[in-house]
């Protein structure tokens, strides 16, 4: 069964990077030669943002199509780099693929009965091994993230990390998705009656957060020297 879905959908996407050379061609779409990596940029966040807004409601027939168009993003642009002599589609392939089998040794090499947490645990270990230009674990994360959404991210590797703040003490935990919601409308509410952007605020508190804890790693780092 598996095989041949698997050739199935391997005969649609050579017949999707057919159509893609055509429309790339001489003779193709000008809309789509004339652009860049740079001009598609809002393009990818767009299809991303379509995928997820599928997937909460539901809609496999929309999740679908959505996920077709978030691939062809993909095949865009990396044929977009091909023509600027970047790197072609195959290269990014190769990339995933190898990338894949060497984060999960316990799959592809010794295979070990492990937690999905030790998996994960794991993971962030080949992770840092791979990246050895970052010098702080706040290092990966995504400059382009709303700032709801990095602010999360951030919270998550301090927590990992072992850093604590006195704020933290005064903050109760919810007990609900729904309480956090209604917080956050009262916030998106009083912003907009406020004349204050949200998504400007957080970003700033971010910047200062993310310069507080790099001098802290910075001060640590320089004590066990």
């Amino acid at each position: 069964m598996k095989e041949s879905i698997n050739k199935g959908a391997l005969e649609e996407f050579k017949a999707l990077l057919e159509v893609a050379e055509i429309l790339m061609g001489p003779g193709g779409c000008p809309w789509d030669r004339e652009q860049t990596l740079i001009s598609l940029r809002g393009s990818v966040l767009e299809e991303a943002c379509e995928v997820i807004e599928a997937i909460d409601l539901s809609d496999d027939i929309n999740l679908a199509e959505e996920l077709g168009d978030l691939l062809y993003q993909v095949v865009f642009l990396s044929m977009v780099a091909e023509n600027e002599n970047r790197f072609s589609l195959g290269v990014v392939i190769q990339l995933i693929r190898e990338k894949l089998i060497h984060r999960h040794p316990h799959v592809f090499k010794q295979k070990t009965n492990q937690s999905a947490d030790e998996v994960l645990e794991q993971w962030e270990v080949i992770k840092k091994k791979e990246k050895t230009d970052r010098t702080s674990i706040l290092d990966g994360i995504p400059k382009g993230l709303p700032s709801l959404a990095k602010g999360y991210k951030i919270a998550k590797k301090l927590q990992k990390s072992g850093f604590r703040e006195e704020e933290e003490e005064q903050c109760p935990l919810f007990e609900t998705e729904e309480d956090l919601g209604n917080l956050l409308w009262q916030i998106a509410k009083k912003s907009y009656l406020s004349g204050l952007n949200p998504e400007s605020a957080l970003a700033k508190k971010l910047s200062k957060k993310e310069a507080s804890f790099r001098l802290f790693e910075k001060n640590s780092t320089e004590k066990m020297t």
